[in-house]
């Protein structure tokens, strides 16, 4: 597996990281349960080869990873607190944990068959050098496997959203409420299987995107 080094300055864990790795399973428990989890499920049903999971945080999508599959398998989140959270559950059994950034990825184009996006990139610094990443890594017949809440089309609730996220990214760790995550996607991708539902009005989308033909790597 190629690998490349890039300069990428990780802070020590401030204590409300350590804290929201703490209680994060907790938090997300019912969630999980009733509506992230089959979904997850479902999503992970089309991973194969060669396998990077950016943001695995707490590990939420480990039980669904089929074991036959042969290949690498890459586990990266910038927080440390979460990849301990991973490593409890038996994360380094499936594969290799790498402390990192979403949008700085440590790998050499085309590398990945499959990379596995799941509630994060609402929470990444710059989240379009992130999706730029991903398309880089993935290889040209590679999928991305992706759920995110995103920017609603309802011009009322988008404008709540706005007002809402510079409060609610303090508890939540940087999460954004008002990303058009899935716009910025369809610069580098396209949907084969798409797929959305509302979580308290705010709108989440999920499926399976492919490198789009005739548009370049970054």
């Amino acid at each position: 597996m190629r690998e490349r080094k890039r300069a990428v300055r990780m802070s020590h864990p401030s204590w409300p990281d350590r804290l929201f790795a703490q209680w994060y399973d907790r938090l997300t428990r019912s969630m999980e349960q009733t509506t992230f989890s089959p979904i997850r499920e479902r999503l992970m049903e089309n991973a194969r080869g060669d396998i990077l999971e950016i943001g695995v945080g707490t590990g939420a999508n480990l039980p669904f990873y089929d074991q036959k599959i042969s290949g690498y398998r890459f586990f990266l989140d910038s927080s440390l607190p979460m990849l301990g959270k991973a490593l409890q559950k038996g994360c380094e059994k499936s594969g290799r944990l790498v402390q990192g950034s979403a949008s700085n990825l440590p790998f050499a184009n085309q590398t990945f068959d499959t990379v596995v996006v799941t509630l994060v990139l609402c929470s990444v610094g710059e989240w379009e050098s992130a999706i730029r990443e991903i398309r880089r890594g993935l290889r040209p017949d590679g999928h991305l496997l992706l759920m995110e809440h995103v920017r609603s089309q309802n011009p009322l609730i988008a404008s709540l959203q706005r007002v809402l996220t510079p409060l609610w990214k303090i508890p939540a760790r940087g999460c954004h409420l008002d990303r058009p995550t899935d716009r910025m996607l369809e610069k580098y991708f396209r949907w084969v299987s798409r797929e959305s539902f509302l979580l308290s009005q705010t709108p989440f989308v999920w499926g399976i995107l492919i490198p789009k033909s005739g548009v370049p790597a970054p």
